[in-house]
């Protein structure tokens, strides 16, 4: 069998069997809108920990971490650096959000905001938000795994069929079995990335120089200077890196997907247990760095440098080892897919269509309007994504930094009794605005007393004085008591 169509073959049983995996727990029971959406909020340690850690490695830390290693050089270990913070934010805020999403009935990001402030408008403005930014999220996904299943068949199979056909059977197993589904899925997807990062990302520089000692000694003389900051850039040095530090810690946990995420651990503790224990995934994120680096060795030149882990497999090894690193890619995309169309799916219908247009839903309809949301969104998705690739680049360009807005808003509205609805609302646009206004006018890094700071940071900075600002001098209109009441579990 030619090495086109045994990769081919390894990848499409990956993909096929978790789409069975994943389409078993709604053949199973038939699930109600808290079991379709979070699981019924039942999730122990280790499933909780298998669907929050499949968050970690998506397209890009799949082909972005090597292409970042391949073409910046040392700012890309600020990868390595934000997660591990992000998850002490996490041991304090996740907790504080499952028992309140518990005991009020909140299933999504917006339906929490609504409840921390009693204001729906305000729930309606985060979801308008989060949607913004979870589909061109979701349009990476799409697009990393047309990339891989291309280059894994060596060009006999496209980026669109690709798509279509994992992407079709994504939206099956979601609208069937929701977060359980992906859920069982992730196990899947986790092993196998594990497994595949660290083989090769060690096997690789042992096999062209002994040890990875070796080739970052060759990579020092061959580009000096590359492995520090600002490395293969002119602006990405200290300044910059600390600033992105702050803001992608602060706003890893802000993506919309990861409160529903919360709210189907089963208690407090599942959720602390899973933030001790995740920066032990976080290392595997230096294996997809370490095949990037020797890639520049040994492939120099390459025009997309997010192709180097594919490209040096397909160099190395036979056709059955890059089906199965094409199959782990593939995971890489479908799973981290699949949580957000289903976010994104009840953000839509929960928190748009019905606080918006039908606020007597009950969760009957709920439910049937948000499948059905589950294949609207996967075909606009696919859409923008073949006939459109370039429209959303701007906004996924902002999409970490905006995100990352919501910040004030919700881990101040939990902890500081006197956070104030109007300064939500004036710290999220002011700071949506400049994230906005900074990226498309190419002033990302910000360039302030001779510091490189990212844009995002230097939004939230101003988003954050305006909330204490406003929150300050409107708190003696709004009822503290009752906001305590509603935080009070």
């Amino acid at each position: 069998m030619s090495n086109e169509f045994l990769a081919l073959g390894i990848i499409f049983v990956f993909i096929f069997v978790t789409t069975i995996v994943g389409m078993l727990p709604g053949i199973k029971e038939k699930l109600s809108l808290e079991g379709w959406a979070i699981g019924s909020r039942g999730f122990g340690r280790w499933l909780s920990w298998f669907i929050l850690a499949g968050e970690i490695y998506t397209a890009f830390a799949f082909l972005g971490a090597s292409g970042w290693a391949y073409a910046r050089g040392g700012p890309t270990f600020y990868i390595l650096g934000y997660g591990a913070l992000a998850y002490v934010v996490g041991y304090y805020v996740l907790p504080k959000i499952s028992p309140i999403g518990k005991k009020f009935d909140l299933m999504t990001q917006p339906d929490l905001v609504q409840h921390i402030y009693n204001s729906k408008s305000l729930g309606i403005l985060t979801a308008v938000i989060g949607v913004l930014f979870l589909l061109p999220y979701l349009q990476l996904q799409l697009t990393g795994l047309g990339i891989i299943i291309q280059t894994c068949s060596y060009g006999i199979i496209t980026k669109v069929p690709a798509m279509l056909i994992a992407f079709t059977l994504v939206a099956i197993f979601v609208y069937l079995s929701g977060l359980k589904g992906v859920a069982s899925t992730a196990i899947i997807k986790d092993i196998v990335m594990i497994i595949a990062v660290v083989f090769f990302g060690l096997y690789l520089p042992f096999h062209f120089y002994g040890n990875v000692g070796n080739m970052f000694e060759a990579l020092d003389a061959a580009k000096p200077g590359f492995l520090s900051l600002p490395g293969g850039t002119k602006v990405l040095d200290v300044s910059w890196v600390m600033s992105t530090l702050v803001l992608t810690s602060l706003g890893f946990y802000m993506w919309p997907h990861f409160s529903a995420n919360s709210f189907s651990a089963k208690s407090p503790e599942v959720l602390r247990h899973n933030a001790v224990f995740l920066p032990l995934y976080q290392i595997c994120l230096l294996f997809p760095m370490l095949i990037g680096f020797t890639a520049l060795l040994i492939l120099p030149g390459l025009s997309n440098p997010d192709m180097s882990f594919m490209l040096m497999v397909q160099k190395v090894f036979p056709g059955w080892a890059l089906g199965l690193v094409g199959g782990a890619g593939a995971l890489a995309c479908m799973i981290p897919a699949s949580d957000l169309i289903l976010n994104t799916s009840m953000i839509f219908t929960r928190n748009i269509y019905c606080r918006g247009f039908n606020p007597e839903a009950d969760h009957v309809h709920q439910k049937f309007v948000a499948r059905i949301i589950v294949f609207v969104i996967t075909v606009t998705a696919l859409c923008l994504a073949i006939f459109a690739p370039n429209l959303l680049v701007n906004l996924l360009l902002i999409g970490y930094s905006g995100v990352t807005q919501f910040f004030p808003m919700i881990v101040l509205g939990l902890f500081w009794k006197r956070a104030t609805k109007l300064a939500s609302f004036c710290g999220l646009i002011v700071g949506e605005i400049l994230v906005i206004y900074l990226t498309f006018n190419k002033l990302d890094p910000v360039s302030i007393f001779g510091l490189h700071l990212n844009a995002g940071f230097v939004a939230l900075l101003i988003n954050l004085i305006i909330f204490v600002i406003v929150s300050l001098i409107t708190s003696n209109n709004e009822s503290i008591i009752t906001k305590e009441e509603r935080l009070k579990v």
